[in-house]
């Protein structure tokens, strides 16, 4: 995962000031210092890709296509190159598929038989340190973690009576004590509210344990309908209210912060992962993936790419010391 400079976002107080000076964009990174795998789900005819590998000037180095209408909910590069992903099928089939393919797009492995037949739909992907593979399910209502050979470790549920809530997103940090969790984006499903909720993982075999809860309202024009939660690197949360067009900083199940100040520039976000230099992209409207500069000012769009059905980004910092093998040409 990528490190986002919590000084320009771990703001505090509630408020955003903002700065009457502007500072114009200038580009400082190397588009190979770091990638970015863009999962998503095109329809049929767009011109774009199940998976996508891209610059921070985001051309396109590297994709995943499939012959039917699948696409990807989550994908995660591992050490040795390869890439490992959730397929997931498009209403009304619902079915998924976690699966791992090589740089030139051979399939090593795939796995469907916890998906608990065909409906299912895969709204998420991470890799804990031991090298388990946590999904959220939207469909089953339930998050859970599976080894690479099929086994399934734990599984969290949401469901509640006859209903339930639908998660949506996901994301997972180990702080430097070694605790890892994750935060789930939750929507209400029949009724009840919208939730992020940030779980502490304990042994390999062990139900994560609910730390705290953020709760949006529960009135149809209240809704949030969050996405895309990501960890900063102080253990706070960033999340997508995409039925707002909007941004916010949750610190302990309260919300800190919203950005832009005035709906209008974000149509529906689903993702923002923070790049070195504190600028963002955010996965929007399933169409676009921005680069958002001074995100917590003036919010301007310095760069876009046209990304159909995009939902999940994932940050691949290249290279030795640390990195990971980015692929492409």
């Amino acid at each position: 995962m990528i490190a986002p400079l919590l000084a320009l976002l771990a703001c505090s107080g509630g408020e955003i000031d903002v700065v009457d000076t502007y500072t114009p964009f200038v580009e400082t990174l190397d588009p190979d210092q770091l990638h970015v795998l863009a999962a998503s789900s095109p329809a049929l005819g767009d011109p774009g890709h199940a998976l996508s590998e891209l610059t921070v000037d985001l051309d396109v180095r590297w994709s995943v296509d499939f012959e039917d209408a699948d696409g990807v909910a989550g994908a995660v590069r591992i050490p040795e190159g390869d890439t490992v992903y959730v397929r997931s099928a498009l209403p009304p089939d619902f079915a998924s598929t976690l699966e791992r393919v090589t740089a030139g797009g051979a399939l090593v492995w795939s796995h469907d038989e916890f998906f608990e037949g065909a409906f299912s739909f895969a709204h998420g992907l991470v890799v804990t340190p031991d090298g388990a593979y946590v999904i959220a399910d939207t469909i089953q209502s339930r998050v859970f973690a599976v080894t690479e050979e099929g086994a399934v470790r734990w599984e969290l549920t949401f469901r509640e009576g006859g209903g339930g809530r639908l998660p949506n997103g996901l994301d997972l940090r180990t702080d430097a004590q070694g605790v890892t969790r994750i935060v789930v984006s939750l929507l209400a499903g029949g009724g009840g509210s919208d939730r992020v909720a940030v779980y502490r993982l304990g042994g390999p075999t062990d139900v994560p344990t609910l730390e705290w809860t953020f709760e949006g309202g529960a009135d149809r024009d209240d809704r949030l309908w969050p996405h895309g939660p990501r960890f900063l690197d102080d253990g706070t949360v960033m999340v997508s209210y995409a039925a707002r067009g909007r941004i916010a900083h949750l610190v302990e199940g309260q919300e800190d912060w919203v950005v832009p100040e005035e709906p209008g520039v974000l149509a529906f976000p689903r993702d923002t992962l923070v790049l070195p230099d504190g600028t963002w992209l955010v996965a929007d409207a399933a169409a676009e993936v921005l680069r958002i500069h001074d995100p917590l000012g003036r919010f301007e769009v310095v760069d876009a790419a046209y990304v159909p059905g995009v939902f999940g980004l994932t940050g691949v910092i290249c290279g030795e010391g640390g990195g990971l093998p980015c692929l492409g040409p």
